[in-house]
């Protein structure tokens, strides 16, 4: 069965799609020689996201991303003439650090008219040309007419703003990496006008794939979410493990789609929940352009009472739609082996009063302690798998996505052409 098409029978997802039944090695998420090779083979010569266009709406706004394993740290802006510029965040002067604000390690934003080095006081326009060249008779020739800040290979789809750090540049466009299922397949969805935006960040003293793990399978809902979504227990009720409604595999990126659980008509499960007129999964008003259809490459078997759809893009990048129209974005950053940073921004339609904005922060509150108890699991599995009490693991099949992952993570690697020191 072609690997692009999702199941259409009572047959295994396991089967669907040709995978494997045996048991998996989670070595690549405790192994120190493993994510050497990985950052390179995988993270230098994959487009990466950083950031929603909307971050950078006005000229002179800009953000920085850093990519510690990779040792880049980059600037996104927009220049004058409106044109989005994306620079490595470096002077070329002296390569010291060019935007930062009290701690060079630390992501930035704002909005400026030139950035300036703090270590000799020469300027850049968000352009990217010198504007400001301080003691011009002590420079050679017209070397310091010439410097210019280094730009980074990037492209846009659909508002998400991706670079490409590969050296000699990118091997292929982002449209053939997102695909042209997906490429297409998201026309028509207004992501922009989802632009009032929650955001939430934390470091985990695990290995990144640890949590995408976690995000890839529904399997665990029933037991570590039980309270936020009101799941009763698996022991009262067995059917309360959570089910794929629909999976797909589309190339190096997977998706699910799973149904609503609860009317919209009686939502409420605790009385905060009734005071705020907000779930965990979203607030229960209707938003002025509800979903009752989501885009085609969100729900390509035409579901009508769909609760999530969830679309992880290769190496790290979670999209999931919720009903009634809302979305978050996860970002899983490498830092070390055992050692992560996830991102995560909820993005909702600007809200029309005071009540719609409580009950967005209401199931903004709620969404976040559904995802720190996630979170909360990291540390704890991560010690477990570095005690190698076991050198395989098996996997059920509402674990499909998260075998699939992992084998194609371990076989970019083994392709990789250049064995690191140590590895």
């Amino acid at each position: 069965m072609n690997e692009n098409t999702s199941r259409a029978s009572a047959q295994r997802w396991t089967d669907t799609f040709n995978l494997s039944h045996d048991r998996i090695s989670l070595e690549d998420t405790i192994s120190p020689a493993f994510f050497a090779r990985e950052t390179e083979a995988v993270f230098r010569r994959s487009w990466l996201y950083v950031g929603r266009i909307e971050r950078v709406a006005k000229p002179g706004a800009y953000f920085t991303k850093e990519f510690e394993p990779l040792g880049a740290s980059i600037l996104i802006t927009r220049d004058r003439e409106d044109q989005l510029r994306v620079f490595h965040n470096v002077c070329p002067h002296r390569g010291n650090k060019l935007v930062w604000n009290t701690y060079a390690d630390r992501e930035t934003s704002g909005r400026c008219k030139r950035f300036v080095c703090k270590f000799h006081g020469i300027a850049f326009g968000p352009s990217g040309d010198v504007e400001l060249l301080t003691d011009q008779p002590s420079w050679l020739d017209d070397q310091g007419g010439k410097i210019h800040l280094a730009a980074v290979p990037f492209d846009v789809w659909n508002g998400f703003i991706f670079v490409n750090l590969t050296p000699g540049g990118p091997k292929e466009t982002l449209r053939e990496f997102i695909g042209e299922e997906y490429w297409t397949g998201f026309d028509g969805f207004d992501f922009g006008a989802r632009s009032e935006c929650y955001s939430f960040q934390a470091n985990a003293n695990a290995n990144w794939k640890a949590l995408v793990d976690g995000f890839t399978e529904i399997y665990h809902g029933a037991t570590v979410h039980a309270v936020p979504f009101a799941i009763p227990s698996i022991e009262q009720r067995p059917e309360a493990v959570g089910r794929f409604v629909d999976l797909a595999i589309r190339g190096r990126h997977r998706y699910y789609l799973t149904r609503r659980h609860r009317g919209r008509d009686t939502p409420f499960n605790f009385p905060y929940e009734q005071a705020t007129s907000a779930i965990a999964t979203g607030p229960t008003y209707e938003f002025p352009d509800g979903l009752d259809a989501l885009p085609k490459a969100a729900n390509p078997v035409g579901i009508s009472q769909w609760g999530t759809s969830s679309h992880t893009f290769w190496p790290n990048l979670f999209i999931q739609f919720y009903h009634p129209g809302w979305y978050t974005t996860y970002l899983m950053q490498p830092l070390a082996y055992n050692k992560m940073r996830f991102e995560m921004n909820i993005y909702m339609p600007k809200p029309d009063n005071f009540s719609q904005l409580l009950a967005q922060k209401s199931c903004a509150l709620q969404f976040l302690e559904a995802a720190l108890q996630d979170f909360g699991l990291l540390e704890a599995q991560q010690l477990g798998l570095q005690a190698r009490a076991f050198d395989s693991y098996p996997l059920t099949d509402q674990e499909v996505c998260l075998r699939d992952f992992h084998q194609k993570i371990q076989a970019e690697v083994a392709a990789y052409p250049v064995k690191l020191h140590g590895a």
